[in-house]
């Protein structure tokens, strides 16, 4: 079945429910492989007990599926969760034995579940076939008669596809099923009555009020869910924390006229106050019917987030919640069922007169409400908050606490002492929904105010919130949002009714109660939810101020150079004094004779003439000082421009970084398939689970670590019988582990295994043609093993369904340096083996040395450099006719890039051992390759950008870079270049 229309709003729902979706089945998965372990140790021993946090857990993880399918319309996911749920839900109970027969059923389960969400991502449809599946789940339940269909007591969900005349719930164990169904449905019916949503929010409210409504459904889920699974807070500070919240969302929705989600909070927290009051706490089935409530008012604030139209099933819900109540209370009554009459008669409840009236400033204020005020209660608690903020409430009709259980008030008359003048009370209750207002004072016995028609929605009423709490009465989280100091009220406990609502605290213990309230209630950490576009784009950004800031160095660099030294301006002052003094010297001669006096004029002449110049010319030299100041300036301005750049370049970076460990999760199950199919014992540990790689590097790792997994676990490790007779444990063990190393992330794949055999891999790649026996003699036990990265090579004797085609390593090879990654193998034969793989940071801003090769600049990525060496042209060597280099003891082969790509040398550069040259060496230890360059222009942080079509396929490249000159940079691909060079000989270098 093809999921609902897909608009904006149901696109964003469907994203969120594969995303949370995704994450619940990893953790089914990892709490199976746990259940797995257990049903093998009760086999063998039937006084093994079950632990119930780990079925509860399993249980609620399915049952969120389930409901999260249901409110999207997609029936096969929400069918079949049904069914694992229902397995869960009969092992909690003790009603199902779980063996290895029922996990296994239901890893089956989880996979099927898992195709059909890979389906839903992929095609919007649930349209997988899951009848055979749900076919074996109920044999499994049927042998214990553990089978329950999806009625709406055991599915919290229900309303979505119960119609009106299916019973609901029981409401007493001696009732009717239908009848009781019937009342609720009717009851709440009166309850929404008229209840609509006011038709315009003020947007500044609104926004403020899903932020903090986000917030609050998150807390109570999380409550609910600790509750279900028996961790956490206690149960009484858990009751109250539901309390609290659901306070906060009912008078957060009320005060901006969002009157449906209200009602149905004001269900949830009369319930809720009722259990405080009488000291219970929150029974299982109860949470049940909790958190579909929540998770309507989350899909109701997810259409007001989108400006979707909103619709809701708040009645459905409100049954589905009575009906739970009901079914353990036992009782026809509710606090919402009696609330009408009580509203009957708090309507002719008369003011008693206050103790405190006729002290100096004391008042009687009476307020009368708008006989259509929806949440007329709440309205009066809000006045009654912001009366208490400007003086001391000695009593109020009806009181506070009152006011909490009552469905409608028409008066609120409240009794206080107070500082502040008459026109300043009247200012202050003059709000919408209040018709008339009369205070009454000692001196002046009774000033009414004029009655003021309001406008219907009581938007207003979200100023006078912003209150601090009365004495006797709890602080809790924010109640509206347009507010700077948000509190609200909630009563500790139901005193009586004649009790005071109020009075004013000392300063200390009001501030000793508020930072206990903070102290209480932590901020929840803020998170935001970004498309990996956007945060491509943004990485674009950052790598254009990468190119700017380095154009800007070029730039400061050139008029560095191009300005004078500070050497020319001594030798010109010296010039200038030399010419002065030659002038006096000249002025200071009187020639006995006049023979030749005409020239000495001459010569005087020229000289002040040049004199006149070098001082003129001295002063313009003077400028370049200041001009050397300015650019020493520039230069600063530069550096912090890279200081800014590399901080929005790490930022951004960052946001795309994600732990590692939900990846490694995944091999848990693949190690679990393998030692059952190939009747191995073997335990996955994993570490360094928090280590953060790029998110789409991630996505890019999933296959090449499952098949290095699939084969240690197939072909590395052995069997029980073979470990023992080696003198090692029968339990072998896979080590998967990530840290950092540098600037780059390490990722190895141990195990304890056989290892591998040169001389086994030897003799195979001789015979699949790899190597001829010539240079098979020439290779050493770590080049040796690299040769199983190389197409078609496999030493398994057979192939399984798990591997052993020879169509693995080679893809993995490819894969890892798809990412800018390089990956090798060490082993000790009889000991295990060890995979590394060696990861940039990230795939978009690529640390690179640049070099000069005929000419052209070339980036070579600095993770695959090994050293830079200078060597003589005697110590180069020609072995059958490849140009060689002896390096610390590792004889290398060199190229000039040229050569690579069939080429012609430039006249300066000649051929190797021609002249003395500057090699990178390149690659890793066992396969390398020395590449001789014309110079080394130093490293670089370089923005990778894709190239061309014609260029995609050049053997060697693997992209492009712009420099800050603009000038465009080739990025070397090192692996590529060390694979054409060994296959040079043979055939010229082409395209891929």
């Amino acid at each position: 079945m093809t999921a609902p229309g897909q608009d904006e709003f149901f696109d964003n729902l469907l994203s969120d429910f594969l995303d949370e979706s995704s994450q619940l089945i990893d953790r089914l998965n990892d709490n199976l492989l746990e259940l797995d372990e257990w049903a093998k140790l009760a086999a063998e021993d039937e006084s093994a007990i079950l632990d119930a946090d780990l079925v509860n857990d399993m249980f609620r993880s399915a049952h969120s599926v389930k409901g999260l399918s249901a409110m999207l319309g997609l029936p096969n996911i929400n069918c079949l969760t049904h069914n694992v749920e229902n397995i869960f839900d009969a092992a909690r109970r003790e009603e199902l034995k779980v063996t290895s027969h029922v996990v296994e059923v239901v890893f089956k389960s989880v996979d099927l579940l898992g195709a059909m969400l890979t389906q839903l991502r992929e095609t919007s449809s649930d349209d997988v076939p899951c009848d055979e599946m749900i076919d074996q789940i109920k044999a499994v339940l049927e042998q214990t008669g553990s089978v329950r269909e999806q009625t709406s007591q055991a599915d919290a969900e229900a309303f979505l596809t119960t119609s009106d005349d299916q019973p609901v719930a029981d409401t007493s164990p001696v009732a009717d099923e239908t009848v009781g169904a019937d009342a609720i449905r009717a009851e709440v019916a009166v309850l929404f009555a008229g209840v609509a949503d006011e038709a315009e929010i003020p947007a500044k409210y609104c926004s403020i009020f899903i932020d903090e409504t986000e917030l609050a459904v998150d807390e109570l889920s999380d409550v609910l869910l600790a509750i279900d699974s028996g961790v956490g807070e206690t149960a009484e500070a858990a009751t109250k924390t539901l309390l609290v919240t659901s306070h906060r969302i009912k008078g957060s929705a009320a005060s901006i006229g969002l009157n449906r989600p209200a009602r149905l909070a004001h269900v949830m927290e009369d319930i809720l106050q009722e259990i405080r009051d009488s000291g219970g706490v929150v029974w299982g089935d109860l949470a049940d019917a909790l958190l579909p409530c929540v998770d309507g008012i989350r899909v109701y604030v997810q259409q007001l987030k989108q400006g979707a139209d909103k619709t809701d099933s708040f009645e459905e819900l409100t049954v589905d919640l009575l009906s739970a109540w009901r079914c353990r209370d036992g009782s026809d009554s509710s606090p919402t069922a009696t609330a009408p009459a009580e509203s009957a008669q708090a309507a002719v409840v008369t003011p008693t007169i206050a103790p405190g009236l006729d002290d100096e400033g004391g008042y009687r204020m009476e307020l009368v409400f708008d006989q259509n005020l929806p949440l007329s209660t709440l309205k009066a608690q809000l006045l009654l908050e912001k009366v208490s903020r400007v003086g001391e409430v000695h009593r109020s009709v009806p009181c506070y606490e009152d006011l909490d259980r009552l469905e409608h008030v028409d008066s609120l008359t409240i009794d206080i002492s107070t500082d502040e003048t008459l026109e300043s009370l009247y200012s202050l209750v003059d709000v919408s929904g209040v018709v008339s207002a009369k205070i009454f004072t000692r001196e002046e016995p009774i000033k009414a105010a004029p009655t003021r028609e309001v406008a219907p929605p009581p938007v207003q009423a979200a100023a006078p919130v912003a209150t601090p709490a009365p004495a006797k009465v709890e602080h809790s989280a924010p109640v509206t949002p347009p507010v700077a100091e948000k509190k609200t009220l909630t009563p500790a406990a139901p005193p009586a009714k004649a009790a005071p609502v109020a009075t004013k605290p000392a300063e200390s213990t009001a501030a000793a109660d508020r930072t206990k309230a903070t102290d209480a209630l932590a901020k929840p950490a803020e998170t935001l939810r970004v498309d990996i576009e956007r945060l491509d784009q943004l990485m674009n950004l950052a790598g254009q101020l990468v190119i700017n800031r380095a154009r800007f160095e070029q730039l400061t660099d050139g008029l560095r150079e191009s300005l004078p030294h500070k050497s020319s301006q001594h030798k010109m002052a010296n010039v200038c004094g030399l010419s002065g003094k030659l002038l006096q010297m000249i002025d200071g001669v009187d020639p006995a004779t006049g023979k030749g006096q005409s020239e000495w004029n001459a010569i005087k002449s020229h000289i002040r003439m040049l004199h006149a110049d070098l001082e003129s010319i001295a002063r313009e030299n003077s400028r370049y000082a200041t001009l050397r100041n300015r650019s020493n300036e520039l230069h600063e301005a530069v550096h912090q421009l890279e200081r800014v750049s590399d901080g929005i370049q790490k930022c951004v970076m960052d946001t795309r970084m994600v732990p590692i460990g939900p990846l490694f999760g995944r091999f848990k199950r693949v190690v679990r398939d393998v030692s059952r199919s190939n009747g191995k014992d073997i335990r996955l540990d994993i570490s360094g689970e928090k280590t953060e790689l790029d998110k789409r590097m991630i996505d890019e790792l999933g296959d090449p670590l499952i098949h290095m997994v699939r084969n240690s676990a197939d072909h590395g490790i052995e069997s029980p019988e073979v470990r023992k007779a080696a003198g090692k444990p029968p339990q072998g063990t896979i080590k998967l582990d990530a840290f950092h190393r540098g600037n780059s992330i390490i990722i190895q794949v141990t195990d304890d295994g056989k290892g591998l055999d040169p001389v086994l891999i030897l003799r195979k790649a001789i015979d699949k043609g790899i190597v001829d026996a010539a240079e098979a003699e020439k290779l050493n036990n770590q080049q040796i093993l690299q040769l199983i990265w190389e197409p078609g090579f496999s030493t398994a004797e057979k192939i399984t369904e798990i591997s052993g085609r020879g169509m693995g390593m080679d893809i993995v090879r490819s894969k890892i340096e798809n990412v800018n990654g390089v990956v090798e193998v060490d082993s000790t034969p009889g000991k295990g083996a060890t995979f590394t793989i060696k990861l940039p940071l990230t795939m978009a801003i690529l640390p690179s040395l640049m070099t000069r090769i005929n000419g052209e600049t070339f980036a070579l990525p600095i993770e695959s450099i090994t050293e830079i060496v200078r060597i003589p042209r005697h110590d180069f060597q020609t072995v059958q006719g490849v140009q060689t280099a002896s390096i610390r003891g590792r004889v290398i082969s060199v190229v000039r890039l040229h050569e690579l790509f069939d080429g012609e040398p430039e006249p300066q550069t000649g051929t190797i051992g021609a002249t003395d040259a500057t090699v990178v060496v390149i690659g890793q230890e066992g396969r390398e390759l020395g590449l001789a360059v014309d110079d080394l222009l130093g490293e670089e942080d370089i923005v990778v950008k894709s190239m061309a079509e014609n260029y995609e396929n050049v053997v060697g490249l693997s992209g492009a870079c712009i420099r800050g000159d603009g000038r465009v940079a080739l990025i070397l691909d090192p692996s590529a270049m060390i694979d054409a060079a060994s296959q040079r000989r043979n055939s010229p270098i082409g395209v891929k």
